[in-house]
């Protein structure tokens, strides 16, 4: 379990502030998809044509512009499905437990930033528990994220997307409740929406 999620480190590397280790992920990222992941080769290329062609500035520009000074989207999960309500702070704590009890390097990010969680996946020991929280939240956190790309030609687009489609293979068809976003996930208000109900109680097996 924990070879086969080992590609996550690999691939969390693409949403890192780019530095001299950029053009070798995205090589080993396109070689575990021709590999693996047929589906994901007519779409990481137009990531990755257009960060090769930059230069370091460029992109350390172009990551900025993003995700820091546009802030076109939130790369923590715990914002992304629970915006302000309280359950945003219960998932946080219960994935800064996870991650000390992997050992995994946090940087400067929080513990449920999305790159350090897809860290966090070949390091956790209980399989059921990696899965879930592949299926139950990274999934529709990056479903989730991806619609802040819409009509943008912003091409870290192109990133998300060739992770989603990795991980929709890997983690296919599992016994595991899917979390549901608000459509305002901030306000967090009516029980239709998972937003509204006990998280942490009811979704998949108890653990996410």
């Amino acid at each position: 379990m924990v070879q086969r999620l080992q590609k996550y480190s690999i691939l969390a590397g693409l949403f890192d502030y780019p530095d001299q280790r950029t053009d070798d992920l995205i090589r080993l990222t396109n070689d575990i998809l021709h590999a693996n992941y047929p589906s994901a080769t007519t779409i990481f290329p137009q990531f990755q044509q257009t960060i090769l062609r930059m230069d370091l500035h460029n992109r350390e520009e172009y990551f900025i512009n993003t995700f820091e000074v546009e802030a076109l989207i939130s790369m923590d999960l715990g914002y992304i499905l629970f915006g302000e309500d309280y359950k945003r702070g219960n998932f946080l704590a219960m994935m800064q437990q996870e991650q000390i009890s992997a050992g995994n390097d946090l940087g400067s990010e929080l513990a449920d930033h999305l790159p350090n969680v897809m860290r966090l996946l070949p390091l956790i020991s209980e399989q059921e528990v990696a899965e879930e929280l592949a299926y139950s939240i990274i999934l529709p956190a990056i479903r989730e994220i991806l619609k802040k790309f819409e009509n943008t030609d912003n091409v870290y687009q192109y990133a998300f997307e060739t992770v989603l489609k990795v991980m929709e293979t890997d983690f296919s068809g599992l016994p595991y409740e899917t979390y549901q976003v608000k459509p305002d996930v901030q306000g967090c208000a009516g029980d239709e929406y998972a937003c509204g109900a006990d998280f942490l109680h009811e979704i998949g097996k108890q653990k996410f």
